[in-house]
């Protein structure tokens, strides 16, 4: 196709799908009721794997966004493996990374050996209002 597509519009065309795919990574976790770390596992070898594909695919497309976007991703995920401390500490050091939403729903979803105190969800709102 290069030959016959601009870098330009493959770029316009092309470029998107990496986005939408981190996006519908994101928003797949308010829909999920429990995941164990395997699931964890998958998803970020899932986004890796997009990422690789992608850039391989793709050539003209802006690497570094996408790595940005899919690390954002994989970051997401790799944080319902921590601790609820360890989470609500990153929330709080890391406060533009990810919407008020994005960081309830890692508490709504039920991981296998996490445990969360009915008072970390207060815990959790006071973090977001001081943004």
């Amino acid at each position: 196709m290069a030959p016959f597509v601009a870098r330009v519009k493959r770029n316009y065309i092309f470029g998107g799908i990496c986005a939408i795919a981190a996006n519908a990574f994101m928003k797949a976790l308010a829909d999920m009721k429990s995941i164990n770390l395997f699931g964890v596992q998958q998803i970020c070898w899932n986004s890796i794997a997009l990422e690789y594909k992608a850039l391989a695919a793709i050539p003209s497309i802006d690497s570094e966004t996408i790595q940005q976007r899919l690390d954002r991703v994989r970051t997401y995920y790799e944080l319902l493996n921590m601790p609820f401390e360890a989470l609500l500490a990153f929330i709080t050091k890391h406060e533009n990374m990810f919407t008020a939403t994005e960081c309830t729903n890692l508490l709504k979803v039920q991981v296998s050996g996490r445990e969360i105190p009915t008072d970390v969800r207060d815990r959790l709102s006071d973090i977001l209002s001081h943004r």
